[in-house]
C-alpha cells in the first residue's frame, strides 16, 4: 500500500512540474545567454513568478528536492508578486 502510495505521489508531482514547465518558459524575463557552459549553470534563472514569498518558496524547495542547488525569490513589483529564481 505504501509503495503504492508513493508512486502515485511522484507521478502527480511529475505531472505538476510538467503542467508548470511551459507556463513557467512564457513567464520568464529575458537573460543573457553565455557561450561558457561553465558560467550558465552558476547563472541564476528566473523560472515562475508566484503571488505571494509563501507560494514563491514552497516551490523554490521542491525544486532543491528535484535536483537545482539554490533558490530564492525576488519581489516583483508593488503588487507582491515573486519572482523564483533558480541555479
Amino acid at each position: 500500500m505504501r509503495v503504492t502510495a508513493g508512486i502515485v505521489t511522484t507521478g502527480l508531482a511529475t505531472l505538476t512540474l510538467l503542467a508548470l514547465a511551459p507556463a513557467a518558459a512564457q513567464a520568464a524575463p529575458a537573460t543573457s545567454t553565455s557561450t561558457s557552459v561553465a558560467s550558465a549553470v552558476a547563472d541564476w534563472q528566473a523560472i515562475a513568478k508566484y503571488p505571494n514569498y509563501r507560494r514563491c518558496a514552497d516551490a523554490g524547495r521542491q525544486y532543491v528536492r528535484e535536483g537545482f542547488n539554490e533558490w530564492k525569490c525576488t519581489q516583483a513589483g508593488p503588487t507582491g508578486e515573486y519572482w523564483l529564481w533558480l541555479r
